[in-house]
C-alpha cells in the first residue's frame, strides 16, 4: 500500500530539505518562473546532494508566468529551449512532473489560441514522454488561457497525455465551483495544490494554509479519491502573513490538517 504523498513548494534550501525530512514530508517542489534559468541549473549539485542527503524526492518543478503564444520569435524560442532544458533536469532528478502555462495570447482568438497552444504543447510533449516526464498545464490566469473547461476539452483532446495541475484557490476567485471541476476533470489532475483562500465581504483577504482558511479540503480529496487520484499533493505557502518567521508554522497547520484526510491506496 502507498499513501497519498504530501509536500511543499519549497526554495529548496537546506533549511527546507532538513525540516521536510524531520516533519515526514514525502517531497518538494520548486518553481522556476524568472526568464533566465541558469541560476537553477548552476545549483543543481546542491540541490542533488540534498536529495540524496535527506531522501527527499522533488516531485514537480512549475514554470509559470512565461509567454508561448505571442512575442518575439527569438522569446518564444528561448522559452521553448528553457522548457527543454528543464524537461532534461527532471529526468536527471528523476522529477515525474513539470507544471507549466499554455501562454496568455493576447490579441489572438480563441481558436487561434487553441491552435497555437496545441502544436507547442504537443512538440514539448513529445520531447517529454520518452523522458519520463509528464508535462502539466496549470488552472491559473497567469500567462495561460487554459485555465477552464472550454479550453480544456479542446487541448486535451489533441494532446491527450498532457495533465492537468489543480489548486482550488483559482476556481473559487473566478466564481467557479472546484467541486464540479474536480468531478469533471479529475481524471486529467496530476498533481494538486494546497493553496488556501479567505474571501470577506466579497473581497479576498489572504491565502492562509489550509485549515485556516474556507475551502472544504475533505470534500475535495473525495472527489479526487474518486477519479482515482494517484499524484501528490503540494502545500503552497502564499500569504504575506505566514512567511518570515511564520512560514515553517504555516506548513505544519496546513500539514496537521491534511494529513488525518490521506488515505493508504494501490499504487497502480
Amino acid at each position: 500500500m502507498s499513501r497519498l504523498a504530501l509536500g511543499f513548494i519549497s526554495d529548496l534550501s537546506d533549511q527546507d530539505f532538513a525540516f521536510a525530512a524531520e516533519e515526514g514530508f514525502g517531497f518538494l517542489d520548486y518553481n522556476i518562473n524568472a526568464p533566465d534559468i541558469e541560476y537553477f541549473l548552476q545549483d543543481l549539485p546542491r540541490i542533488r546532494a540534498n536529495m540524496d542527503r535527506y531522501g527527499m524526492p522533488i516531485s514537480a518543478l512549475g514554470r509559470f508566468g512565461r509567454e508561448r503564444l505571442t512575442g518575439s520569435s527569438e522569446d518564444l524560442e528561448k522559452e521553448d529551449r528553457n522548457t527543454r532544458t528543464l524537461i532534461d533536469v527532471c529526468q536527471a532528478l528523476e522529477v515525474k512532473t513539470l507544471v507549466l502555462g499554455a501562454g496568455a495570447g493576447d490579441g489572438m482568438t480563441f481558436d487561434e489560441k487553441c491552435q497555437k497552444a496545441i502544436a507547442t504543447l504537443q512538440s514539448l510533449a513529445s520531447y517529454a514522454r520518452p523522458r519520463g516526464v509528464t508535462l502539466a498545464v496549470y488552472n491559473c490566469r497567469w500567462a495561460n488561457f487554459i485555465y477552464g473547461p472550454d479550453a480544456w476539452q479542446r487541448v486535451f483532446e489533441a494532446v491527450p497525455e498532457l495533465g492537468l495541475k489543480y489548486d482550488p484557490s483559482h476556481a473559487v476567485y473566478d466564481g467557479c465551483d472546484y467541486l464540479k471541476e474536480t468531478r469533471d476533470w479529475g481524471h486529467k489532475i496530476v498533481h494538486a495544490h494546497a493553496k488556501g483562500t479567505l474571501i470577506i465581504d466579497g473581497e479576498p483577504l489572504e491565502d492562509p494554509p489550509a485549515g485556516l482558511d474556507q475551502t472544504n479540503w475533505g470534500a475535495f480529496l473525495a472527489v479526487l479519491y474518486s477519479r482515482n487520484y494517484q499524484g501528490d499533493l503540494s502545500i503552497e505557502p502564499h500569504a504575506r502573513t505566514w512567511m518570515g518567521s511564520r512560514y515553517y508554522a504555516g506548513i505544519r497547520i496546513a500539514a496537521n490538517h491534511l494529513r488525518p484526510l490521506m488515505v493508504e491506496y494501490n499504487r497502480r
